[in-house]
């Protein structure tokens, strides 16, 4: 869930319920009351996803009072697993597209497994100090192999 606020108006465009609508289901205790107050008031996620959860089971020809009972006993997971997943776009050829770039600071992982149960993280940008150091770790720890006089491995395939 996100901390996003919904005016009344921003919240009837991400729902595709009218505003009218959505007041008498706060009336009718189908939805939250909103924080504040006439124009100050504010919505949250939970109204969206109620919002959503309510116009997919009316289109389903449920009752308002079946869906109060029904959504009242449910948790925000739950909720949530009652709307349809977004489809994925796909291309012409019928690949999936991929997902968009992240918009965050993002870092790219190598993961070095020394052992069962044991791994290692490289940052894949951290030069090549980085790499020597792990390419020692996994020398020394590495592999599954018995080791003898405290020594790693021999002849353990350095990290990639």
């Amino acid at each position: 869930m996100t901390n996003d606020s919904y005016t009344i108006e921003a919240l009837e465009a991400a729902t595709g319920v009218h505003g009218r609508t959505l007041r008498s289901w706060i009336r009718r205790n189908l939805l939250p009351k909103p924080n504040g107050k006439g124009t100050a008031s504010r919505y949250d996620a939970r109204h969206l996803v109620r919002a959503r959860v309510i116009k997919r089971l009316r289109g389903q020809r449920q009752s308002l009072n079946a869906i109060r009972a029904q959504i009242k006993a449910l948790s925000e997971p739950e909720l949530l697993a009652l709307l349809p997943r977004e489809p994925r776009a796909v291309s012409a050829d019928g690949v999936p597209v991929p997902p968009p770039a992240p918009t965050y600071p993002s870092v790219m992982w190598e993961v070095v497994t020394l052992m069962d149960g044991m791994m290692l993280l490289v940052n894949s940008q951290g030069g090549p100090a980085l790499r020597r150091i792990a390419d020692e770790i996994y020398r020394y720890y590495g592999g599954t192999a018995e080791r003898v006089g405290g020594l790693g491995p021999a002849g353990a395939p350095p990290c990639s």
